[in-house]
């Protein structure tokens, strides 16, 4: 006789619109470090097109830096965002550090979409980091790739002419 508990519907049925986190996710993590400047932090968003950027000390999640904050301090002035790649000395002092917030929205690899949408929507934030196991982030979802899932699921869709 089967037992009813080892039967897991997800696994004999995979829904297409609710799979796993990791198979929608971004395999490379973009992060910064506690030490830097909020002007690199800034850039790193621009160029992965993101608003939030997870802090990590060896593979270790210690908190995020918002775009909100970035550009609060360029407001009063603390921070200058130089708009280059060159190299050259920080535009500013004030590193991620300065501006880093807490917790870390953690979602494991294995969690379903629907259930990470809701962790994000509860707590008001656009991206989750994606954990194995072993606590090492293996990738990040953002509501990009949220909302990419959700345009390939529509498209698949039988059209009702």
């Amino acid at each position: 006789m089967i037992e009813s508990t080892s039967l897991d519907p997800d696994r004999l049925a995979p829904d297409a619109t609710n799979p796993a986190v990791s198979a929608v996710m971004r395999d490379e993590v973009v992060f910064c470090l506690p030490s830097t400047p909020v002007d690199a932090v800034a850039k790193l968003m621009a160029d992965n097109d993101l608003t939030e950027i997870p802090v990590l000390i060896d593979r270790k999640p210690v908190g995020y830096v918002q775009a909100t904050d970035i550009v609060a301090r360029l407001v009063t002035g603390d921070v200058v965002v130089t708009g280059s790649d060159q190299v050259r000395m920080p535009a500013t002092a004030t590193l991620a550090k300065d501006v880093l917030r807490t917790p870390v929205l953690l979602i494991d690899e294995g969690q379903r979409l629907g259930e990470a949408v809701s962790l994000m929507r509860s707590h008001n934030r656009t991206l989750a980091l994606v954990m194995h196991e072993d606590d090492s982030p293996v990738g990040m979802i953002s509501v990009r790739e949220i909302a990419a899932h959700a345009v390939a699921c529509r498209s698949q869709e039988p059209l009702n002419v």
